[in-house]
């Protein structure tokens, strides 16, 4: 199985415990970022990023340049409560 059977198994677990009300509203917020072109605006796979910093877990401030002295790094924006 590949990663995006994987992701679409997920999904579909997910969907299931998910409220009918609550999904609605999922959906419709997934439906006017695809009309608003989100994607022509999103940041793909080896898109170079300005540093920047925010609180860590913790609250400890840290910076993007910080966490590339390390090793790579993966940065998920959450889009917050729907």
């Amino acid at each position: 199985m590949g990663l995006q059977d994987e992701l679409n198994a997920l999904k579909a677990q997910s969907m299931k415990r998910i409220p009918k009300p609550t999904a609605d509203i999922m959906a419709n917020a997934m439906e006017e970022l695809h009309h608003a072109n989100i994607l022509d605006h999103s940041k793909r796979k080896g898109d170079v990023a300005p540093d920047f910093e925010l609180p860590d877990a913790q609250g400890k401030i840290i910076s993007l340049k910080t966490l590339l002295s390390k090793g790579p790094v993966i940065i998920n924006f959450y889009r917050g409560s729907w």
